[in-house]
């Protein structure tokens, strides 16, 4: 009699559940929890990107100058160290706690820290833990922004369509540059939004009334921009979007006014930003105008020696075709997305003008974030590589767009049936990225969409694993199969710190400048990425392993000792 009261009761238990689930707030909190799960779960998968060595020297060189007043190498003064500085105090609070709870060996004190402790993997994977915990800070600001112009409604959607961009989902896990900056850029231009309405209503208020509200939020708006800054000192343009779409949105009426109270603002905030940045940049505290100076003009003028590999042919960072930038967002960006956000730019011209101001805030932010400063950088001719890295910072204004393409969409059908077909066809574009997604896992970062063919397709016609993470893979199989005591050479010093860390005591692990002192023709292994044809070096030693996604391989290890019959 109990079984068959628990039986007749289910119904109405999966009833109010889905009462529970179709509220807003459940939808986003399922939706987050989820992607937050995925990525805590698979974080410790990726590798090391051959430049996650150089931040963490960044750091190390800016305590070194504040304690000792030594210079920081050449231009690395104008690298921002916020997020860096954040993640290693992070690493030594639980290295410290972990010491004393646990009886861990000590490292160190990081000011004479060798390349032994710098490259503790423990470090590395700390880090890319936080760097994926600040990424969410993106999911949270586009769900903001659409719940802004959609309602609660479809809020969930937006952070699921973010995370359905491989290359921003990849690179989430180990990129200490250009996602924490993608991340605060988002936050920046949600919360600028509410700056502009802020400015555009306050301005009619009585003056001090205003100001004293109106400009304690334009203060801590500049010392969020400052912080942005702090990881790239371009994020100061986000001063420059605010202003201008405060501008386009003036009122008709008592210009005038609104002028005097925008100026007021918008000197606030531009002194706070400017204090932030100082004071979260030690290399600039001798001079820091002349250093924002010196900066802006090595970062519009920055020079990379070398060459990217462009539909085939290597081509030198400097001289890039004007369609570069395009072709990568073209080529990495999920068919289907690109078809939404086509039709996202279409809503949103259609639907302009009934939005309130702080929704045309958003949208007019959002079309900037999107298009001016990969305009910018096309018109410039600047030095650009690997792929699309740089400009990251657009993707979830793209997921906006994508959104926002859906709903509209959605919306614009009334017949119940034609919606079901939509969202079927949706969802099966949906599963087709999951499984590409699965299937190149841990690489998601070197996505291609299947209209331009996918990875097979992008196979020695552009760059795939760049960062070398896959060099994880190749040193754990040496780990297992090769011979004790062996050297394994890389190919450059900066490939030596994706492959180092994982490697056991029983092997040494140096690059090929090193190889040529210790006077050897050849190692005992040679490990290698595919990028600047690093695969034509040793010829006469054998390919015994590659890591692969889809049959194309991403690292390779040949076997370079004498006894060949004992190849694996």
């Amino acid at each position: 009699m109990k079984n068959i009261k628990l039986f007749s009761m289910l119904p109405k238990v999966f009833e109010q559940l889905g009462k529970l689930f179709n509220k807003s707030y459940i939808k986003l909190g399922a939706v987050l929890a989820l992607i937050t799960l995925i990525g805590l779960s698979t974080v410790n998968h990726h590798g090391i990107s051959v430049d996650e060595h150089l931040y963490l020297k960044i750091v190390q060189w800016n305590w070194e100058f504040i304690q000792e007043g030594k210079t920081i190498p050449s231009d690395l003064k104008f690298y921002g160290i916020v997020f860096d500085k954040v993640a290693e105090i992070i690493f030594q609070v639980k290295h410290w706690l972990e010491t004393h709870l646990f009886s861990r060996p000590p490292l160190e004190p990081y000011l004479s820290a060798v390349d032994s402790e710098i490259l503790v993997l423990d470090r590395f994977l700390t880090k890319h833990v936080f760097t994926f915990c600040v990424s969410l800070i993106s999911y949270l600001s586009v769900a903001g922004g659409i719940t802004l112009l959609y309602g609660k409604k479809w809020a969930w959607l937006a952070p699921l369509m973010l995370a359905l961009f491989p290359r921003f989902w990849g690179h989430s896990f180990f990129n200490p540059r250009d996602i924490p900056f993608a991340a605060l850029f988002s936050l920046c231009i949600y919360l600028g939004a509410y700056i502009v309405e802020e400015i555009k209503q306050n301005s009619n208020s009585p003056f001090f009334l205003g100001i004293q509200r109106t400009s304690i939020r334009a203060i801590g708006y500049g010392i969020l921009v400052g912080l942005l800054s702090g990881i790239r000192t371009g994020g100061f343009m986000m001063l420059g979007f605010v202003g201008l779409v405060s501008l386009i949105l003036i009122p008709r009426n008592n210009i005038g006014k609104f002028l005097k109270f925008y100026l007021v603002n918008y000197v606030l905030m531009t002194v706070s930003w400017a204090i932030t940045l100082f004071c979260v940049t030690p290399s600039s505290w001798s001079n820091p105008f002349r250093w924002f100076w010196d900066a802006i003009s090595y970062f519009s003028q920055h020079e990379w020696p070398g060459s990217v590999l462009f539909k085939g042919e290597f081509i030198k960072a400097s001289e890039l075709p004007w369609d570069y930038l395009p072709t990568w967002f073209m080529m990495t960006t999920p068919s289907i997305f690109l078809f939404y956000f086509l039709l996202g730019l279409i809503g949103l011209t259609r639907k302009y003008h009934q939005f309130s101001d702080r929704q045309k805030a958003y949208i007019l932010l959002v079309i900037l974030q999107i298009f001016l400063l990969p305009m910018i950088a096309i018109i410039k001719s600047s030095t650009i590589y690997d792929g699309l890295r740089h400009f990251l910072f657009v993707i979830p204004g793209m997921a906006i767009v994508t959104t926002i393409g859906f709903i509209w969409s959605y919306q614009q059908i009334s017949q119940p049936r034609f919606k079901r077909w939509l969202v079927g066809v949706t969802l099966l574009g949906v599963l087709i990225i999951l499984f590409d997604m699965v299937t190149i896992h841990p690489y998601e970062y070197i996505y291609f969409n299947r209209v331009f063919g996918g990875l097979q397709a992008a196979h020695r016609q552009y760059e795939t694993d760049y960062w070398a993470l896959s060099m994880r893979n190749g040193i754990e199989w040496i780990n297992q199969n090769g011979k004790k005591g062996a050297i394994i050479a890389v190919p450059r010093l900066w490939s030596l710190y994706s492959a180092k860390p994982f490697a056991t005591s029983d092997f040494t692990v140096i690059d090929q400048n090193e190889l040529k002192k210790m006077k050897l023709e050849q190692p005992d292994y040679y490990l290698y990425f595919y990028r600047f044809k690093y695969e034509e070096n040793f010829p006469s030693c054998d390919p015994v392993y590659s890591v692969t996604r889809k049959g194309v391989p991403l690292t390779t290890v040949k076997d370079c000792t004498a006894n060949t019959d004992e190849s694996y």
